[in-house]
């Protein structure tokens, strides 16, 4: 959709007043997938991470922003963990630190791992205003409900292309599911996701659950 300035960041949404580069999210993602990598090589299975929007956000009060949230834990698992901050690349850098901080020793990538830890995630660039575009647009959904998930996976087992993005929308007054687009790379989620704003920005589901207009 086109710029609208009545649809700038309305008063009161969190996760903006940090000055660094909404650029900086992307070398942060990038670092964390392949930290994601070294540290669950030995294990199968699905794995990945979400980084999440709540502009309206009452954690920290008004004391601290914390409405960038990234949470983490296998597709499986009830165990996760989560890193909070105020910038999109503040939240993935924590997480990041706490992966590190799991991995220990020298860590040997299987044959055919290396491509993916070492090269795909260096290789989704510009997606950043994307993320900022969309985060912008979800401060005008109804306040309880306002924000987006943007999910990461990597299945070793998937075919062609072990990794999926999915961009989650809640729906007004919809518990679950929520609007969603699933892509190979960041960018693409992203822009479907934006492509599609014109209806979920009225609170009607979209994604994978837009309702055809009547014929």
């Amino acid at each position: 959709m086109t710029y609208r300035p009545d649809l700038d960041v309305p008063s009161g949404a969190k996760g903006w007043a940090d000055p660094r580069p909404w650029s900086d999210v992307e070398e942060a993602v990038s670092t964390a997938l392949v930290w994601m990598l070294l540290q669950q090589v030995p294990t199968s299975g699905v794995h990945g991470f979400t980084l999440a929007y709540v502009p309206f956000s009452p954690l920290g009060g008004d004391a601290a922003d914390l409405s960038w949230e990234v949470i983490d834990g296998p597709a499986d698992s009830t165990v996760t963990r989560s890193e909070l901050a105020g910038h999109p690349a503040g939240a993935v850098e924590e997480f990041s630190r706490s992966l590190a901080e799991g991995t220990e020793g020298g860590v040997s990538l299987p044959v055919g791992l290396a491509a993916d830890v070492f090269g795909t995630p260096s290789s989704w660039r510009g997606w950043s205003p994307l993320l900022a575009d969309a985060s912008r647009l979800c401060c005008h959904l109804p306040r309880d409900e306002a924000g987006l998930e943007l999910t990461v996976r990597y299945d070793r087992r998937a075919s062609p292309d072990p990794w999926s993005w999915t961009v989650s929308i809640p729906v007004p007054g919809v518990e679950f599911p929520a609007s969603e687009w699933v892509a190979d790379s960041p960018g693409e989620a992203l822009r479907a996701a934006l492509d599609e704003a014109d209806v979920w920005l009225w609170g009607l589901p979209a994604g994978h659950l837009r309702i055809p207009p009547a014929t």
